[in-house]
This record gives structure tokens, C-alpha cells and sequence, in this order.
């Protein structure tokens, strides 16, 4: 592999990586903001990722698609947990039990 080859997929990484902070980050934002709005709380102040996979739409052509989960509880006891589905950088989806 040459030189170049190699910067590259080393900047390819690196771009991916970020891609997965800034979808990390929106995740828990969003999580953060629903259980706000929502009246319940948001607990562990993370999400996890669950899945990561790729589709393609004719509107926004080929991306990723990543689910990350989150815990919350509505008493302050029981534990639920919500999802939030990002298409590329940008919320899809957010989903809370019950």
C-alpha cells in the first residue's frame, strides 16, 4: 500500500469516527430533550448504540442509519427505554415505551 493509500484511509476513519461523535452527541441531546418534554427522566445521561446499517432513500440517497438506545423512568423507580433513529447526522425517529 502506498503512501497515499494509507493517508487516506487513515482520513477516512477519522471522518467516520467524527460522524459517529456528532450522531453520539444528537442522540443524547434529542434523548435529553424528549424525556424533558415528555415529564420523565432521563437516566444515565447516555445512549448506546444499538445498530448501525445503511439505506438508501431517493430523496436523501445512501447514508447511515443508526439507533441508539436510552433509559428512562417515569416514577423514579421502573426503568424503560427509548431509541432514537438518526439517518445520516439528523433525528429520524425517537420512540419511548408504553
Amino acid at each position: 500500500m502506498t503512501t497515499l493509500g494509507l493517508l487516506l484511509l487513515i482520513l477516512l476513519v477519522v471522518l467516520l469516527w467524527q460522524a459517529g461523535q456528532r450522531s453520539r452527541d444528537t442522540a443524547i441531546l434529542t434523548a435529553q430533550q424528549t424525556c424533558r418534554q415528555q415529564g420523565v427522566q432521563f437516566l444515565d445521561g447516555t445512549a448506546a448504540l444499538q445498530n448501525l446499517r445503511p439505506y438508501f432513500t431517493p430523496d436523501e440517497g445512501p447514508g447511515l442509519q443508526r439507533t441508539y438506545t436510552f433509559d428512562y423512568s417515569v416514577d423514579g423507580f421502573g426503568r424503560r427505554t427509548g431509541c432514537v433513529i438518526l439517518r445520516n447526522t439528523r433525528v429520524s425517529t425517537v420512540l419511548l415505551d408504553g
